[in-house]
């Protein structure tokens, strides 16, 4: 049997790889907090505040929000990033910290770390823009930020409670024009 995507390989999460989509979902939102703080929307994003940004895992996806966006939005943000993302990344000399697949589950010593970094960094904003993988999504929920913006990201909320649309722009125009960097 292949290791659990979600799950750390231990007995008691051994069944919840037999769990639908819909009852993890609930599952990971009952671990990381159903309530959520509000905020002020756009004003929230004004001045840079700090922020944690969820990378897509792949460099095709990943590359262009990059590149797109201006150095001055890397100074108060901590991506987090899959483990080969590091060269783009370093070439933006920007703070990440990585994590591996087989890091990256509920209940794995790692995936505990990478929470406790991300909270410890204090976020007042997440920003996902990975693919819905709902260990990541409880990292962004759990992280503190009141802020917590997915893209076409709807059935996401809790987890994300703000769900951008960019129409004519990419991610990263759109998220350069809210903070007002460039």
């Amino acid at each position: 049997m292949k290791p659990s995507l979600y799950f750390a390989d231990r007995f008691r999460y051994f069944f919840k790889r037999f769990s639908s989509q819909e009852s993890l979902f609930r599952w990971f939102l009952k671990r990381a907090g159903e309530e959520s703080g509000a905020f002020s929307f756009p004003e929230a994003l004004r001045g840079n505040p700090k922020t944690v940004v969820f990378l897509h895992r792949d460099m095709e996806r990943a590359a262009p929000f990059m590149h797109q966006m201006p150095q001055a939005f890397f100074q108060n943000t901590l991506l987090v990033a899959h483990e080969s993302l590091h060269a783009l990344i370093s070439a933006k000399r920007a703070s990440a910290i990585y994590y591996s697949d087989l890091e990256c589950r509920y209940g794995e010593p790692v995936f505990q770390e990478l929470g406790d970094k991300i909270k410890g960094f204090a976020p007042q904003v997440v920003i996902f823009l990975g693919d819905v993988f709902l260990p990541r999504l409880y990292l962004a929920k759990v992280s503190g930020a009141g802020c917590r913006i997915g893209f076409c990201t709807e059935k996401c909320y809790p987890f994300l409670n703000l769900s951008l649309q960019p129409s004519t722009s990419s991610e990263a125009a759109l998220i350069a024009q809210y903070y007002g960097v460039k």
